[in-house]
């Protein structure tokens, strides 16, 4: 199951993209 990291283009980020936690690029959807 993919998280919203997903759709980002960090190589950091896209290697949580499958994380089974619901995490959040940082942004006002965030908060």
């Amino acid at each position: 199951m993919a998280n919203r990291l997903a759709q980002e283009k960090s190589p950091y980020l896209l290697q949580h993209a499958h994380n089974p936690v619901d995490w959040y690029p940082w942004g006002d959807e965030a908060f």
